[in-house]
C-alpha cells in the first residue's frame, strides 16, 4: 500500500538526527562488528494480564529512593543522564548475574570491563578506535568489552521523547550484545539482524524482571510503561524500502523489533538464544525488492476503498462469510452508536465510514505537526470492522472480552497475506500488496489509545497495548486459524 515513515503519534519530540540508537554508526575496522533478532500461540489469552503479569498503569522510571550505583564511568560529567545510565547498567548487571548461570549452562556472568560516557557535541575522544565527535549513539564494542553512550544528545532526547525507561532500554540492548559474546549465542558469520533481534529479545527478558518488581533501581507499568518501551523500538526501526533484512546493517522493522522484545518478555533468555537466521527470515517483513508502484501511498478515496474492499473479500472468501456492504454514508444502526472512523452494523451487515477522519489517520506522520499514522493504519480500521462481520457469520460474540483480540488477529492475518517476499516464505493473496512500513504503521497504531484495530463492535479497545500487538502479530505470522482458536469466545 505504502512506504511511509512511522512515528508514535503521542511522542512528537523526535530524535533530530534520526540515527538509530542501536547502531554503531561507522566506527573503524577494528570495531566494524560493533554491535551497536516464533513463538507460536501458547496458553490462553487474557485482556487483564501481560504474559501472566497483572496489567498495571502506575509510574514507570527510577524507583523513589533507589540507590545510586558506584559503577565507574570514564568521561562522566556526573550529570543526570550519566546517573540514569550508570544505574541502568548496574541493574542490568544484577539481572544477568542472577539468570545467566541457569540460562547458559551454569556459566557465571562477567560485567563489561569499561563504561564510557561522552558528549557527541563536544570535541570528541577516542573510543573503540574512533573519535566520538558527532557520534549520536550508544554501542557495545567487543574488542574492548565496553559500552559507551552519548550523554549530550542521544540520552536526553530519548528521555524527553519517550521517558527515562527509553534510556534503560537502549542500554539493555547494548548489554544484550555483551551477553551474546559471553554466552556464545551467535557466530562470527551470523547476519547482523540476528545479532540485533537477539539483543532486542534479551532486552525484553530484562524488562520482564523490572515488570515483576525485582529491580532495585527501576519500575515499569505493564500498560503504558511497556507501550512506551515498545514505542522506542518502533521509532528506531530500520527504514523500510531502504534496508533489507539480509543487509550488513539491518536491525529490523518495528514489527521485527517489537516481536523480538515480546519473545524475550514472554519466554525469557532461553528463547532469545534460539534465534537464528531461519527464525528471523520466517517472520520478517523487511524486504527490499518491492515493485516501484508499491512505494507510494494508497489514497483514502473511493478508488482506494474499492481496492481494499476487493482485497478483504479475497482474503476472507474461504470463511464463507457474506461480505458486508461498505459505504461512506453515515447510515443509522438501530441500537448501535457510531464508532469513529468506521462503524459495523450487524443487523444490516454494513460498514459505515467517516471518510474525513480516515483521511486524517492516513496522513503521513510528521514530527512538526499533528498527523496520522499512515495509509495502512487508516485502512486497517476498515479491515477491523470487516473482521467483525466474519466473526458474526461464525456465530461469535462481537462484544465479549476476546472480540478485540480476534479482530486484531484477523487484521494481522489479512496484512500477512498481502506481503510478497523474494524468498518465497509467503504466498500473497490477490493483487493488493503491503510493504514493511505498512505493517509498522499497524504496530504504531496499536500502541496508540484511539484506534479500532483491536476494538470490539462498540469501539472498546483491548486495554493493554502489549496484548493488542501480540494478537496482531499472531495473525501476521500464523494466519487466520489461531484468531478463533487462541482467542475463543469467553
Amino acid at each position: 500500500m505504502a512506504r511511509v515513515s512511522t512515528r508514535n503519534r503521542r511522542r512528537k519530540r523526535i530524535l533530530g538526527t534520526a540515527l538509530s540508537a542501536f547502531t554503531c554508526i561507522a566506527l573503524v575496522a577494528g570495531c566494524a562488528q560493533q554491535i551497536s533478532g516464533t513463538p507460536t500461540t501458547m496458553g490462553s489469552y487474557s485482556t487483564t494480564e501481560v504474559a501472566g503479569l497483572p496489567v498495571t498503569n502506575g509510574p514507570s522510571g527510577p524507583k523513589p529512593g533507589a540507590p545510586e550505583s558506584p559503577l565507574p564511568v570514564e568521561g562522566t560529567d556526573n550529570g543526570p543522564m550519566d546517573k540514569l545510565a550508570r544505574n541502568a547498567v548496574a541493574d542490568i548487571d544484577d539481572y544477568w548475574t542472577a539468570v545467566f548461570p541457569e540460562a547458559f549452562h551454569r556459566q557465571q556472568f562477567a560485567p563489561v570491563k569499561r563504561l564510557v560516557s561522552y558528549d557527541a557535541g563536544g570535541p570528541g575522544t577516542q573510543v573503540c578506535g574512533e573519535n566520538t565527535a558527532g557520534v549520536v549513539n550508544a554501542f557495545y564494542c567487543p574488542p574492548d568489552d565496553l559500552i559507551a553512550w552519548d550523554r549530550g544528545t542521544l540520552l536526553p532526547e530519548l528521555d524527553n521523547s519517550f521517558g527515562p525507561m527509553a534510556v534503560v532500554a537502549v542500554l539493555a540492548h547494548e548489554m544484550g550484545h555483551a551477553v551474546q559474546h559471553r554466552a556464545r549465542t551467535v557466530r562470527s558469520d551470523d547476519q547482523v539482524i540476528v545479532l540485533e533481534q537477539q539483543a532486542d529479545c534479551f532486552t525484553g527478558a530484562y524488562f520482564r524482571h523490572v515488570a515483576e518488581g525485582s529491580s532495585k533501581y527501576f519500575q515499569i507499568s505493564t500498560g503504558q510503561g511497556l507501550n512506551e518501551v515498545m514505542g522506542v523500538l518502533s521509532f528506531i526501526r530500520d527504514s523500510p524500502g531502504k534496508s533489507d533484512f539480509q543487509g550488513s546493517n539491518a536491525h529490523g522493522s518495528a514489527f521485527d523489533r517489537v516481536t523480538a522484545f515480546q519473545y524475550g518478555f514472554d519466554e525469557g533468555p532461553q528463547r532469545c538464544a534460539k534465534m537464528d537466521f531461519n527464525d528471523v527470515s520466517k517472520r520478517t517483513t523487511l524486504f527490499s525488492s518491492w515493485k516501484a508502484e508499491q512505494d507510494t501511498d494508497l489514497p483514502v478515496d473511493q478508488k482506494g476503498l474499492e481496492a481494499v474492499e476487493k482485497s478483504l473479500r479475497e482474503v476472507f472468501r474461504d470463511t464463507g462469510a457474506e461480505p458486508p456492504r461498505i459505504t461512506t454514508d453515515q447510515s443509522a444502526c438501530a441500537g448501535r452508536k457510531p464508532t469513529s472512523p468506521a462503524t459495523y452494523c450487524e443487523s444490516t451487515n454494513t460498514i459505515s465510514l467517516d471518510l474525513p477522519t480516515l483521511q486524517k489517520i492516513a496522513k503521513p506522520p510528521n514530527k512538526d505537526v499533528e498527523s496520522g499514522y499512515g495509509d495502512f493504519a487508516a485502512y486497517a480500521q476498515v479491515a477491523s470492522r470487516y473482521a467483525l462481520s466474519v466473526q458474526k457469520a461464525a456465530g461469535l460474540p462481537l462484544d465479549d472480552p476476546a472480540a478485540g483480540l480476534r479482530t486484531a488477529c484477523m487484521v494481522g492475518a489479512w496484512s500477512g497475506l498481502l506481503v510478497e517476499d523474494p524468498i518465497g516464505k509467503r504466498n500473497p493473496v490477490g493483487s493488493l500488496r503491503v510493504v514493511a512500513d505498512d505493517i509498522d504503521e499497524g504496530v504504531s497504531a496499536l500502541l496508540g489509545e484511539d484506534g479500532l484495530i483491536a476494538a470490539d463492535v462498540n469501539g472498546d479497545q483491548v486495554p493493554v497495548g502489549f496484548a493488542r500487538v501480540e494478537a496482531f502479530r499472531v495473525g501476521v505470522q500464523e494466519g487466520m486459524s489461531p484468531c478463533t482458536t487462541k482467542y475463543s469466545a469467553s
